[in-house]
């Protein structure tokens, strides 16, 4: 009886696991699986956004059946291509999305493997099938690399696990920019430094103004011609 009443506790607390799972990021699950603290600390990291182009006008004539359809595959895709580069996503908002790649566990070469991530969501969202035969969706991608608090942040009734700081909203402005400036991917000069040849074919714009920032920076921008 007691082995029994161990394996069945056994079992419960994996089937709590495996649930746990399908709603936090897995490398939040395995620090909780192994009794790490997830408060806020100090982490430089690797912020990614993305967003489909022209979102709220692809969905105004669908049925809500096929818009959830669509951002279902959109979400997979994208969740998948973001773990398989050392990524992990935040959260998903509608049609935009956020992933941090350096935590909660430190990640080597955090910027290039932040823009292969980029590259291939670009070249996934390109031949991702949706609504009329022939129409794939068109993403932007901002990343921004730096320093942010990265740990648990609460609410009324849970905790949230994310990213804070300056670099998480530089790289939402960087993923903003894409729509001014006609291209697939912007980043900041961090990331561009520590990419190397991943980020060889990215334009150098000078002195941008970017909102909510007092100082111009200068950024990179890949051209959307520059995916194949």
């Amino acid at each position: 009886l007691a082995r029994f009443g161990q394996n069945e506790i056994a079992r419960e607390a994996r089937e709590m696991q495996d649930a746990l799972r399908r709603y936090v990021p897995s490398a939040v699950a395995d620090q909780l699986d192994e009794g790490k603290s997830l408060d806020a600390v100090e982490r430089d990291v690797s912020v990614l956004f993305v967003d489909i182009r022209g979102y709220t006008s692809y969905a105004q004539d669908l049925q809500p059946d096929e818009i959830f359809g669509t951002v279902n595959r959109y979400t997979e895709t994208v969740s998948n291509v973001i773990r398989e580069h050392g990524g992990h996503v935040v959260e998903f908002n509608g049609d935009g999305m956020m992933a941090v790649f350096g935590a909660p566990r430190a990640l080597a070469h955090k910027e290039q493997a932040a823009v292969l991530a980029g590259r291939e969501v670009i070249q996934a969202m390109a031949s991702l099938p949706v609504g009329e035969e022939g129409a794939t969706l068109s993403v932007g991608v901002g990343i921004a690399t730096g320093s942010a608090f990265v740990g648990n942040i609460r609410a009324a009734d849970r905790w949230i696990w994310s990213a804070i700081g300056n670099t998480t909203n530089l790289a939402a402005r960087m993923q903003a920019l894409t729509r001014d400036l006609g291209a697939a991917m912007v980043i900041d000069t961090e990331t561009r430094k520590a990419a190397g040849e991943v980020a060889s074919d990215f334009d150098l714009h000078e002195a941008v103004p970017i909102r909510g920032r007092r100082q111009l920076e200068d950024i990179f921008a890949l051209p959307l011609d520059a995916i194949g």
